[in-house]
C-alpha cells in the first residue's frame, strides 16, 4: 500500500475534488440555513418540510443514477478521447431526462398528498408538509437536468463550473428564506418559493456554462436519442438506479417509523442530519471526483493507477471524516442553539450525538468504496449489499429495537449503526476483489 501512496496523487484528487467539496459544502449550509428557517416555524414545520425533502429525494435519487452512469461512462469516452460517442451519449440522457421530470411532474400534481400521507405523517404536518411539496414539484425537471450538466463537466474534471452555478443559485435561496418568512412572512410556503426559484435558477447557469464550454471545445450536440447508448447507459445506471431506489424508500419508511415514535424524535432525526452534513458533504465531494479520476485511468488502461489512486481515495476521506468530527463535537451546543426546539428534545439530540459519531465513520466507508466500484461498472454488487444492509437488516432492527422494544431513537441510531458497519465490511470486500478494475469502452 505504501507504494501507492503519492503526494501527486493526492494533490491531484484534492485539486479536482476542491470544487466539488466547495459546491457541496455551499450546498450543505445553505440546507442547514434553510433548516434553522424551518426551525423557526415549530417543530411541525421542521418534520412536514423534512419528510417532503425525503419524498423528494426518493424519487429524484431514482433517476440521479443515470447522473452518475453519464459520469462514469463519459470519463472512459473523454479518457479515449471518443468525443463522438460521449456526443450521443450526453443527447440521450438529456432527452430521457426531460421526459422523466415531465411524467414525475404529472404525476405528483395528482397524488402528492396521498404520497406523503403513507410516511405516517400526522394531520397538522402533513398539510405543511402537502404545501412545501405541491410548490416544489417543477424541481423535479429542473434538477434532473442540473444533475447530468454538472455529471459532464465531472466527468472532465471541470468541477469549478458547476460549483458557481450552485453558489450562485444557493445564494438566491437564502436571500429567498429570508424574504419570504421574514419580509412577506409566507412560512412554509416562502420556504418552497425560495427552493424553487434557487432551483430553476441553477439549471440556467449550468446549461449556459455547457453551452459555452461545447461551442469551445467543438464538441457536437444534437437532440438525437441513441439507442445503443442508451442500453449501454441502462447497464451501469440501472443497478445504481435500483440501488439509489432500495436506499430512499428505505429511508423514507426509516422516517415514518420515527414518524411513529413522536415528532420531538422527527425534529432530532432531522438535526442529526444536520450533523451527518457537516462531516460527510467533503466525502461526498471526494467520492464524486474520485469518479472522474478512475474513470479517466480506466479508460486510458492504465490499470494499475486506477488501483492507487482509489487507495489514495480512502485514506483522503478517513482523514477529512476524523477532522470534521472533532470540529463538530466542538461546536456541538452552537449548533443546536439555532433550532426552536424545547428542553427535552434537546436533551435527546445531544444524548444522541455520541451514537452518530460512531455512525458518521461506517458511512464515510460506504461513501468512498461504492463510487469506486461504480467506476469499473460494478454496479450489481452495490445493489446486493444495500438491499442486505436496509431491508435484511437496518429496517427489521429499526422496528425491533425503536418500537418493539421501545428503546425509541437510541434503538433507531444502533440499528443504522450495525446496518452501516456490516455493510461497510462487505463493500470493502467486495473492493478488495477487484471486479472494478476495467474498461467499459
Amino acid at each position: 500500500m505504501n507504494n501507492y501512496l503519492s503526494f501527486v496523487r493526492m494533490k491531484e484528487l484534492i485539486i479536482v475534488a476542491f470544487p466539488l467539496v466547495m459546491q457541496n459544502s455551499f450546498r450543505m449550509f445553505l440546507g442547514i440555513a434553510d433548516k434553522v428557517f424551518v426551525g423557526q416555524l415549530g417543530e411541525n414545520s421542521i418534520a412536514g418540510v423534512g419528510a417532503a425533502n425525503q419524498l423528494f429525494g426518493l424519487f429524484l435519487t431514482i433517476f440521479f443514477s443515470f447522473s452518475a452512469g453519464l459520469t462514469v461512462l463519459s470519463s472512459q469516452y473523454l479518457g479515449s478521447n471518443k468525443k463522438k460517442e460521449f456526443s450521443m451519449l450526453f443527447s440521450t440522457v438529456i432527452l430521457f431526462s426531460i421526459l422523466i421530470g415531465v411524467v414525475l411532474i404529472l404525476i405528483f400534481n395528482m397524488y402528492s398528498k396521498d404520497f406523503l400521507s403513507m410516511m405516517n405523517i400526522k394531520n397538522e404536518t402533513l398539510d405543511i408538509s402537502n404545501l412545501y411539496f405541491t410548490i416544489i414539484i417543477p424541481t423535479f425537471l429542473f434538477s434532473l437536468l442540473s444533475s447530468n450538466m454538472s455529471s459532464f463537466f465531472i466527468s472532465i474534471k471541470r468541477n469549478i463550473f458547476p460549483m458557481m452555478a450552485t453558489f450562485i443559485s444557493l445564494g438566491i435561496n437564502a436571500l429567498g428564506d429570508w424574504y419570504f418568512i421574514f419580509v412577506a412572512d409566507l412560512g412554509v410556503q416562502g420556504v418552497a418559493y425560495a427552493t424553487l426559484i434557487a432551483r430553476i435558477s441553477e439549471f440556467i447557469f449550468i446549461m449556459f456554462f455547457i453551452i459555452i464550454y461545447f461551442n469551445k471545445k467543438s464538441i457536437p450536440f444534437s437532440f438525437t436519442f441513441d439507442f445503443p447508448k442508451f442500453k449501454k447507459l441502462m447497464k451501469i445506471s440501472l443497478p445504481m438506479s435500483i440501488d439509489g431506489a432500495v436506499w430512499q424508500f428505505a429511508m423514507v419508511v426509516h422516517t415514518s417509523l420515527v414518524f411513529l415514535i413522536g415528532v420531538s424524535e422527527v425534529a432530532v432525526f432531522e438535526i442529526m442530519k444536520v450533523f451527518q452534513q457537516l462531516v460527510l458533504t467533503p466525502i461526498n465531494a471526494i467520492a464524486a471526483a474520485s469518479v472522474g479520476i478512475l474513470g479517466t485511468e480506466l479508460g486510458k488502461k492504465e490499470f494499475n493507477e486506477a488501483r492507487a489512486k482509489s487507495v489514495n481515495s480512502i485514506i483522503l476521506s478517513v482523514s477529512l471524516t476524523t477532522l470534521f468530527i472533532f470540529v463538530v463535537i466542538i461546536f456541538k451546543n452552537q449548533i443546536f442553539s439555532l433550532f426552536n426546539i424545547d428542553e427535552k428534545t434537546l436533551k435527546l439530540g445531544l444524548s444522541s450525538l455520541n451514537f452518530i459519531i460512531i455512525l458518521i465513520y461506517a458511512q464515510t466507508f460506504n461513501i468512498i468504496l461504492p463510487f469506486i466500484l461504480r467506476t469499473g461498472g460494478d454496479t450489481w454488487a452495490n445493489l446486493l449489499i444495500t438491499i442486505i444492509g436496509f431491508w435484511g437488516i437496518q429496517l427489521p432492527l429499526t422496528y425491533l429495537l425503536g418500537l418493539y422494544l421501545s428503546f425509541g431513537l437510541y434503538g433507531i441510531i444502533s440499528a443504522m449503526i450495525i446496518s452501516e458497519s456490516i455493510k461497510g465490511v462487505l463493500f470493502f470486500i467486495r473492493y478488495k476483489k477487484e471486479k472494478w478494475i476495467r474498461d467499459l469502452t
